[in-house]
């Protein structure tokens, strides 16, 4: 059947970016500046001067971001960071690479975000950093993870790649810990034209590390002298200059992503327990997507494509039980609502370029499937 409503609809909203991609690479053929030159500095500048942060260091992308960071921590063998049990695989993984054990921990069965109950007692004498993540349309208890991560004399780390612009508690997204992080991957709130990321930190000598470490370990000031063995985890000029015409736009982004969530959240809320929406409250989140929990959501799935409206599962497999971390020794049954959540999330098109009557068209069809089996 013809898809009536896509994911992201890249294929329509491309050709809005078009010239401004093209724009970005006519900017950089004309300065000869390829790598971590001008743009790239403006762009740190601004989203410093935009979080409040003393300084906003870019990167390749947002798992370079949480790597460059963990190396500049001296993470490593011996050590431990408490993670989410249900995420993206890079707040585990890049634990891993440190030679370091992600130590996993189950999550808050509303906001899918780590749960400051089961982190506490994770951690250990260990334990060198607490790693929550921002997903979807929700954040973690930042302030209670970084009233624990202060009290027991461990790092925070904060995965808030998805988390440009949105606030917490009153205070910007990324800015709880000992160093944030946003993703500029094109399906994310601000929408890049390629991976790209970006640290913020208030931490003077980790800021100088992180900037050694994207660069392979090279000095700041003097070229093919290394003090540390660092990584090619740099942006690029062209990148950066997409993202500086894209940066001014986020708030609208914002905007058009928290109407739609709220246009959902009305139309949606009434098929709990079948279906259970987001939390409320989206004044001041960066919705990223919109997953609701689905009593037999493979069956929705199945029957939304069947009326051309297409999804995605975030994630199908939490991350104790995934081959990768098999070493660790976990069992199913290990993180419940981790597990729970792997089952049931889903989905639904959202992104701040979607058609008039998209949204009712995807809540009729969610409706009709479960109106047919009550």
């Amino acid at each position: 059947m013809t898809t009536t409503v896509s994911y992201h609809d890249w294929d329509n909203r491309y050709r809005d970016w078009t010239e401004e991609v093209l724009d970005a690479v006519r900017q950089v053929a004309d300065s000869d500046e390829f790598i971590l030159k001008s743009r790239v500095a403006e762009l740190e500048r601004r989203v410093a001067e935009r979080t409040g942060a003393a300084h906003a260091i870019a990167v390749a992308n947002g798992t370079g971001a949480l790597t460059v960071i963990l190396a500049a921590l001296g993470i490593g063998p011996g050590d431990e960071v408490v993670t989410p049990a249900f995420s993206f695989i890079s707040t585990a993984s890049t634990v891993a690479l440190r030679g370091a054990k992600p130590v996993f921990a189950d999550v808050d069965a509303d906001t899918a975000c780590l749960d400051l109950a089961a982190a506490e007692a994770a951690v250990t004498d260990r334990t060198r950093a607490v790693l929550p993540a921002y997903l979807f349309t929700t954040h973690p208890d930042m302030t209670g993870l970084a009233e624990l991560a202060e009290r027991r004399g461990v790092a925070l780390v904060e995965d808030s790649a998805v988390g440009l612009g949105a606030t917490v508690d009153g205070r910007q997204a990324g800015r709880f810990g000992t160093a944030g992080v946003y993703s500029f991957f094109p399906a994310k709130p601000i929408g890049g034209a390629g991976d790209a990321g970006m640290v913020v930190t208030d931490d003077d000598d980790l800021a100088r590390d992180i900037r050694m470490l994207r660069n392979h370990g090279q000095d700041l000031g003097v070229r093919f002298l290394h003090h540390k063995v660092g990584f090619n985890c740099r942006m690029d000029e062209i990148t950066a200059a997409f993202l500086l015409q894209r940066l001014p736009k986020l708030d609208g982004f914002l905007t058009a992503r928290r109407q739609i969530a709220e246009e959902y959240q009305e139309r949606l809320a009434h098929l709990a327990p079948d279906l259970l929406t987001p939390p409320d409250g989206y004044d001041h989140r960066a919705v990223y997507t919109y997953v609701v929990r689905a009593a037999r959501r493979d069956e929705l799935k199945e029957f939304l494509a069947g009326e051309g409206i297409e999804t995605v599962v975030y994630y199908p497999k939490p991350l104790h039980l995934q081959p990768a971390f098999a070493y660790l020794g976990h069992r199913p049954g290990d993180f419940p609502v981790a597990e729970q959540l792997a089952r049931e999330a889903l989905a639904l098109p959202l992104h701040p370029d979607m058609r008039p009557g998209d949204v009712a068209r995807v809540a009729s069809a969610v409706e009709r499937f479960y109106r047919g089996a009550r």
